[in-house]
């Protein structure tokens, strides 16, 4: 059973991450792509989503003729082992589906912060000489800057106290 989860868990991360980098791209966020230029952002999103249906669908888990869906109940009463003899297949359950689902979802939307933040160090954000211009808030914010950016600026001048 945990091999499947797994499965989806990485299915579904390396899809968000593709759509994450796709819409930074589109919107362009550079505190959140990878990639100084957009197209780059446009390929990689698109290469992990279609590498992540494919994956998933062809290679990890191809379709079985009889399915068994996976639920809480079995996994507490046999763990993350097979219930099932080996030449039935396992799917998700509903609730497990979801949890693996929102779980995949906000470590590739952790992973994006940290990759970006990682790799834009460098960028420097815009300079605050002006007395009189405000600083950008919210995801306007991250078209100049990174995450970890933002937040050491929100800390730094104090205005995170609102």
């Amino acid at each position: 059973m945990l091999k499947i989860g797994l499965e989806y868990f990485l299915f579904i991360f390396l899809a968000s991450l593709g759509v994450l980098q796709i819409a930074a791209s589109y919107s362009k966020l550079r505190g959140l792509s990878f990639f100084s230029r957009t197209t780059w952002g446009y390929i990689f999103g698109s290469l992990a989503i279609v590498g992540g249906f494919s994956w998933f669908y062809i290679v990890g888990n191809p379709h079985p003729d009889v399915g068994y869906a996976v639920t809480a109940s079995d996994i507490l009463r046999y763990g993350w082992s097979n219930p099932m003899p080996p030449d039935i297949g396992l799917i998700l359950g509903d609730g497990e589906s979801v949890g693996f689902f929102l779980l995949a979802v906000g470590c590739a939307i952790l992973t994006t912060i940290a990759i970006s933040s990682i790799v834009k160090f460098r960028i420097s954000p815009r300079s605050t000489d002006g007395v009189n211009e405000e600083d950008p808030k919210g995801l306007e914010a991250l078209r100049e800057m990174t995450f970890f950016q933002a937040i050491t600026r929100i800390l730094r001048n104090g205005k995170g106290k609102e």
